[in-house]
């Protein structure tokens, strides 16, 4: 396979793009990477137990994965292996739940990395690149969702600054409890672009 040079502007347009010395480097989803990102996919969140219901919309779009990133506002970066070459992981981000992208509220959807390539920080470097092109998009709030297996991705959330979404109480104003799974962990989280500096 022909190993995909970074496109010369990326490192302008997301800043969190890596230079030709790094192992791993992210760089937006093309056609030409559309299968390779789909079995990580496939391979990564679909092996989570409590797959089925969060992961439902996932699993509706991946037959058409590149087109359904092929709009303003959204868009999937995948993470790249230069050993490899090939695609070890990748993160999109959308407009939250259909809204107009200049609402400026998004989300961080299908936030994958291979298991053999886990524990090197990947995610963190994942995870940043979507901050900061969610930024350059002009998002000001990012949600996530997740599922109750995942502890160590949790983890990295709350380092991020990322907080579980709490529901006001109608009965109460002054009681806010965050939205919890049946399995006990919290369902939703939030980013906002006024949080502290992220690792």
């Amino acid at each position: 396979m022909e190993m995909l040079a970074c496109p010369t502007d990326f490192d302008r347009r997301f800043p969190t793009g890596s230079t030709s010395h790094e192992r791993y480097f992210v760089l937006p989803l093309s056609r030409a990477l559309e299968e390779q990102t789909v079995q990580v996919i496939r391979k990564t969140l679909f092996k989570l137990p409590e797959g089925g219901a969060e992961l439902g919309a996932t699993l509706r779009k991946l037959d058409n994965f590149y087109a359904s990133y092929d709009h303003d506002g959204l868009i999937y970066l995948v993470l790249m292996d230069t050993q490899s070459e090939s695609v070890v992981g990748g993160v999109g981000i959308v407009s939250f739940a259909g809204l107009d992208p200049e609402e400026g509220i998004g989300e961080i959807r299908e936030l994958t990395v291979d298991p053999v390539h886990r524990g090197q920080g990947l995610g963190m470097k994942l995870l940043n690149a979507a901050i900061d092109t969610a930024l350059s998009f002009n998002y000001k709030r990012l949600y996530l969702e997740t599922t109750h297996d995942m502890s160590q991705a949790l983890s990295l959330f709350e380092r991020f600054g990322f907080r579980p979404v709490s529901l006001q109480q109608k009965d109460t104003s002054k009681r806010k409890e965050p939205l919890i799974r049946q399995a006990g962990r919290p369902a939703f989280y939030v980013w906002e672009a006024s949080e502290p500096e992220r690792v």
